[in-house]
């Protein structure tokens, strides 16, 4: 492993090289949890509180953030484009962002089954002056995007997740991060990470951080989208995109890209944001045993999949890290109200009933 000094150079050394803004809060801490390694039949057990990582709004994206926002200022951009479902964590975390950076947000929303959240992030959008232009298919959303895209100098793209080679520079950072604190003595060197995996940017990045670092830790990350929404032929050629982007600035490892990843499929249910019984289970006992408040869309799964590992037996004597990429920050206060019969059918038909 490197030394602590190392790991912060190598980080430096990758901010210095790209575009790079101060969003997050970060180091983000790390939390032991005993009753949680008794749970797993683990030797310890911790959370790496990526939950907290921004004042108003936490969450796994603003590490990406920082390296995509910077993009869009320094090419004189006046607002960032980026797509989801219309109760998207990602749009929001980019519109928070975004609007601390003075830029403009616009997010193109699909059609995704109703959940309680949704409500409260479209009053969120109305705080912070989000404009949403809902879709109903791909080739709407297509259409949609190449026309604001020839707005020349107007709107940056940030792509789904915030996962492009760029993006994933975030999680290379946050893994040398975890480094640098285990090196530090506030956790031992982690086992296994257990995380959930959407566009797949958060896995990417830690897989080369941690090989960056030295680390022998190996990933279990709980796929919540189907293959047609993120075929593994993109993630490959995405780890092969942020390799070619790192060289020259770190020196890089000659281990197989994706070779300390376990994809798991079994956690994902009936389709994105849905919830399992798995996944409902184990946000009730993260609540209950560790404080942590998750979500069933992505983080419920992440952790559903570290829970039956460990009934399973696979912890013993081993050191597990959960990596909390939901926020658990607070709505801020004074949230407008929703006017429901003035939203766009797509939108409307996403909430859950009044």
């Amino acid at each position: 492993m490197i030394s602590a000094s190392r790991a912060r150079a190598c980080r430096e050394a990758i901010r210095q090289g790209f575009p790079w803004r101060a969003i997050a809060d970060t180091p983000t801490p790390v939390d032991r949890h005993d009753s949680l390694a008794g749970e797993l039949g683990a030797r310890s057990a911790w959370i790496k509180r990526d939950d907290i990582s921004g004042v108003k709004h936490g969450g796994n994206k603003l590490r990406k953030l920082e390296f995509l926002l910077a993009d869009a200022l320094e090419g004189g951009y006046g607002g960032v484009l980026t797509y989801g479902a219309v109760g998207s964590n990602h749009i929001l975390s980019t519109a928070h962002a975004a609007r601390s950076l003075g830029l403009d947000c616009c997010g193109i929303v699909r059609p995704q089954p109703p959940t309680p959240y949704v409500e409260e992030t479209l009053r969120c959008h109305l705080l912070l002056g989000t404009r949403l232009v809902a879709v109903t298919d791909p080739e709407a959303a297509a259409r949609e995007r190449e026309r604001m895209l020839a707005e020349e100098g107007a709107w940056y793209e940030v792509p789904l997740g915030g996962s492009s080679a760029l993006g994933c520079l975030g999680y290379v950072c946050g893994a040398l991060e975890l480094a640098g604190q285990v090196k530090a003595g506030e956790c031992p060197a982690p086992d296994l990470i257990y995380l959930p995996c959407g566009s797949a940017g958060s896995t990417l990045g830690l897989d080369l951080g941690l090989s960056l670092a030295g680390l022998p830790t190996r990933i279990v990350t709980a796929r919540v989208v189907s293959e047609s929404m993120m075929p593994m032929s993109r993630v490959r050629s995405l780890a092969g995109q942020l390799r070619q982007l790192l060289n020259g600035v770190c020196p890089l490892p000659e281990d197989e890209p994706l070779s300390r990843v376990e994809f798991r499929t079994e956690f994902l249910g009936t389709g994105y944001a849905l919830p399992t019984d798995e996944a409902l289970a184990a946000i009730e006992f993260m609540k209950r045993e560790t404080n942590t408040q998750l979500e069933y869309t992505y983080s419920g799964k992440g952790a559903a999949a570290m829970l039956s590992d460990g009934r399973k037996g696979r912890h013993k004597d081993l050191n597990v890290l959960f990596w909390n990429t939901y926020n658990s920050q607070p709505a801020p206060a004074g949230l407008p109200p929703l006017n429901r019969e003035g939203l766009p059918e797509v939108i409307r038909a996403s909430l859950p009933p009044a």
